[in-house]
C-alpha cells in the first residue's frame, strides 16, 4: 500500500465522516425526543425542537473553503463558536458542544 492509498483512507471532510457523526449524535442525544438532525455533504445541523422558543438552541457544523465552524446557540443568551482546518479538531469540539445541549437540554426540559 502507497502513500496514495493510505490518503485516500483518511477522512478529511464532513461527507466522509457522516456515519461517525450520526452515531455520535445518536448516542449523545439518545434519551432526548425533541432534537432533529440534518446532515448533508458541507454542513451538519443539530436542532432542538421546542414549540416555546423560536429561536430554540442548536449546533451547525459547517465546511467551507477547507475551514470547519462549529455555531452553539444555547437558545437563550449563550453563543458559542470554534473554528479551525483541522477535520479531528473540529469533530472534537462538535463532540464537546454536542454533550453541551443535550445536558441543558436535560437540565433545561
Amino acid at each position: 500500500m502507497g502513500w496514495e492509498d493510505i490518503s485516500l483512507m483518511i477522512r478529511t471532510n464532513i461527507k466522509s465522516n457522516h456515519l461517525q457523526i450520526e452515531n455520535l449524535c445518536k448516542s449523545i442525544f439518545s434519551n432526548i425526543n425533541s432534537i432533529s438532525f440534518n446532515l448533508d455533504d458541507k454542513k451538519i445541523s443539530v436542532n432542538h425542537v421546542d414549540a416555546d422558543n423560536s429561536d430554540a438552541a442548536s449546533i451547525e457544523f459547517i465546511e467551507k473553503d477547507d475551514i470547519f465552524k462549529i455555531i452553539y446557540w444555547d437558545g437563550y443568551s449563550l453563543a458559542e463558536d470554534f473554528e479551525t482546518d483541522k477535520i479531528k479538531e473540529a469533530l472534537k469540539a462538535f463532540k464537546r458542544f454536542s454533550k453541551k445541549l443535550a445536558k441543558n437540554i436535560a437540565r433545561f426540559s
